[in-house]
């Protein structure tokens, strides 16, 4: 793998905006959350997703809905300037919550071997400050826009707790190139290990997506985050951040294929329910929404699911009665074999 050492109106206006697009295209193009994929559970060839330069306010949850369609994983690097005007932190736990990982992307996308050292430093830790204060960690991963980067940058970054990582396909479809040649460059090069480097802020990046988990689909391939961004301790930081009245957040860590069971285990935490007792829900076989059961004082679930289809991804809840009454959705998932 390629890795080196108060605007709240605002908001909810672009919010309600993005739903309604979000609607419209899906309805009228694109497939709906229908989960017409299939595991990925035997295969041993591993694709890397990245996403640079969001958030969008309508392109990036647009990927995020077809990402749960095929239940799989990505890392996104967002840029900090975007992510503080177009994010609040419920947004960015809903990432992931999802499963989904995150690293730094610079500040305002800079070349960094052209910054001073103060100039290099503010690029770098500002939005690690961001996402520490609105997730409770900071990222220990980074790409350096561009890729710019040279060992002034590496120090600077791992002084930071963070390690650089690169790519090794980029159809650079910020270019807005024909799809069938986007695709035949990525498909040259799609082999086991690939990162694949998309932008989020870009239309082009959804059908590019689409045709790539159609062209390699997760029965033949498996998509996961980048290892070095992984959260230390996740449960614990991110839970730190919490206050009674915030929507629940939680994550599910292993979906297990055992025979025709799925075993599924995870974390779901609420300040307002300390002694744990969540409810856990998934889709049925009908697409119906079924109790799973609740978590327990740590916080933590592991059910197993007999009734379910168990070559398509699996997609749990967090059933929420407080005052909030809001559902917190922890992704589509394809299960490994246990």
């Amino acid at each position: 793998m390629l890795v080196t050492v108060s605007m709240e109106p605002l908001r909810r206006k672009r919010r309600i905006f993005t739903f309604v697009l979000i609607g419209a295209l899906f309805f009228t193009g694109m497939s709906s959350l229908s989960l017409n994929s299939v595991s990925g559970s035997e295969v041993d060839k591993t694709i890397y997703l990245t996403f640079d330069d969001g958030p969008h306010p309508i392109f990036t949850p647009l990927l995020l809905s077809l990402l749960e369609e095929h239940g799989v994983k990505a890392t996104f690097f967002p840029i900090g300037h975007r992510l503080e005007e177009r994010w609040l932190s419920d947004d960015l736990n809903d990432l992931l919550n999802r499963g989904h990982l995150l690293g730094n992307h610079s500040w305002t996308h800079r070349e960094l071997t052209k910054q001073t050292q103060d100039d290099l430093y503010y690029q770098l830790n500002t939005p690690s400050e961001l996402i520490e204060n609105m997730t409770g960690f900071r990222p220990n991963c980074f790409r350096a826009p561009f890729g710019d980067r040279n060992y002034k940058v590496l120090n600077a970054a791992e002084e930071l707790g963070m390690k650089h990582v690169d790519w090794s396909i980029d159809p650079q479809e910020w270019r807005e190139p024909k799809i069938e040649e986007a695709m035949e460059h990525i498909s040259e090069r799609y082999e086991d290990g690939a990162i694949l480097l998309l932008h989020d802020r870009t239309f082009l990046s959804l059908p590019i997506l689409k045709e790539v988990l159609e062209r390699f689909p997760s029965s033949e391939w498996s998509y996961k985050t980048i290892p070095e961004c992984m959260v230390n301790e996740e449960k614990k930081v991110r839970s730190s951040t919490r206050e009674k009245g915030d929507i629940p957040i939680g994550n599910v860590k292993n979906v297990f294929k055992i025979d025709e069971t799925l075993r599924v285990s995870g974390w779901a935490y609420d300040p307002d329910a300390p002694n744990g007792g969540l409810k856990i829900k998934h889709s049925g076989k009908t697409g119906e929404v079924k109790s799973l059961g609740q978590t327990n004082l740590n916080h933590e679930f592991s059910f197993d699911i007999s009734d379910f289809d168990v070559d398509t991804p699996v997609c749990l809840w967090i059933e929420n009665e407080g005052l909030a009454r809001h559902n917190t959705f922890l992704g589509c998932h394809n299960a490994t074999f246990g």
